[in-house]
């Protein structure tokens, strides 16, 4: 199931992913201190296994923030602002809960035309934009 698609800005790509609200509900409920938060494994496109911390952000009411581990994929995939990530959560009987990062190249000629009509095509009439 897909959680979520992501546009990324350069605080992203510098120091934390924030997570949109709408992810919440289908991540872990964190119990006793928020301030250590969880550890998620995420498996991205290549198969290799990463270990993000989601954790609440001081100050900063419902928003989650994943920094763990965040800069040294973005590093690994050489990700920039522009580009678009797509987070999934795959429920598995045997194995159980596995999150799935994809990275979605931006494409410079076309720009954020290109990165635009990708996010449209993932969200559902109903949320988009009465314009659209």
């Amino acid at each position: 199931m897909q959680l979520f698609v992501k546009v990324l800005t350069r605080i992203e790509v510098e120091r934390r992913l924030i997570l949109p609200r709408e992810s919440l509900s289908a991540l872990p409920r964190f119990e006793g201190s928020h301030e250590h938060g969880i550890m998620l494994q995420v498996k991205d496109d290549a198969g290799n296994l990463r270990n993000f911390r989601c954790k609440k952000r001081y100050g900063g009411g419902d928003k989650l923030v994943i920094e763990t581990d965040w800069i040294q994929f973005v590093n690994s995939k050489k990700l920039r602002p522009g580009d678009v990530i797509a987070f999934y959560k795959d429920d598995d009987r045997v194995s159980g809960t596995l999150y799935r990062i994809e990275v979605k190249r931006r494409n410079d000629k076309l720009g954020l035309i290109f990165v635009q009509s990708s996010i449209l095509v993932t969200k559902t009439k109903q949320d988009l934009p009465r314009h659209c």
